[in-house]
Parts: C-alpha cells; structure tokens; sequence
C-alpha cells in the first residue's frame, strides 16, 4: 500500500492560540474528539493489506479560503488525530523514531466550503508497500 489520507476538518480551538484561550475543560473534550475522530477516520481509511510501518512520513495540507494556521498552530490543531492513527494501527507511534519526515504546507482554495486539512501517512524506508 502507497499511503493512507484521512481528511478533517480541525476546531480552530485546537491550535495552539485556540488552547491558550481556552477552558481546560472545554480544550480536553476538544482534543478527545479529535482523537476519537483520527481513529474511527484511520479505521474507515485502513484497509486488510496495511501494516503498521515502523518508520513513516507524515505529509500534512491545510486547504484554505481566507486565513491559514501558522505551522505551529496547524501541527497542534492536528495533534489529537495523529495520536487517533496511532490508536487505530495506521502509526506505531509519533514519536520521532518513528515519524521520521513530517511536512507542514498550504494551499489556498477559493470557498469556504472547500476548507479542509488532509494527512497522509507512508511507509519509509524498508517498509514500503
């Protein structure tokens, strides 16, 4: 298998602007959403032939009508769905052993409606499929 691509739809709440402004009861049912959502999403995505790769990259694009995140907030809005992955099998885990490229990029689209943020998980190294 060449990769797996879940598309979401992240709560402006989950970047890290969002957090700091946040009630820290409001910000965990966020975050457990999020993840709950990665898994049921990876699941969904995962086919029979996946096999968790021990090393993998992770390719991360923010679509965008108006204001984009910075990259900081992006990778932080979409923390709890990687950790949803991991929860699922799609990722052994995020850790840097594992997650051994990861990119962060935009792209501007025209609506609204067309906003949206896709990560797509593939195998490195010796585990490609």
């Amino acid at each position: 298998m060449n990769g797996i691509t879940v598309e979401i739809r992240p709560d402006g709440r989950l970047s890290k602007n969002g957090l700091r402004r946040a009630n820290w009861q409001e910000s965990r049912q966020l975050i457990a959403q999020a993840r709950e959502d990665g898994f049921v999403l990876g699941r969904i995505e995962m086919d029979d032939s996946w096999q968790t790769p021990d090393q993998a990259s992770v390719s991360i694009v923010q679509y965008y009508a108006r204001q984009p995140f910075d990259f900081d907030g992006l990778a932080c809005a979409v923390a709890p769905t990687i950790d949803g992955l991991v929860d699922c099998g799609i990722l052994a885990d995020d850790d840097p052993a594992h997650v051994v490229r990861y990119e962060l990029s935009h792209c501007k689209v025209k609506t609204m409606a067309e906003n949206r943020v896709t990560i797509t998980v593939r195998p490195v190294g010796g585990d490609e499929r």
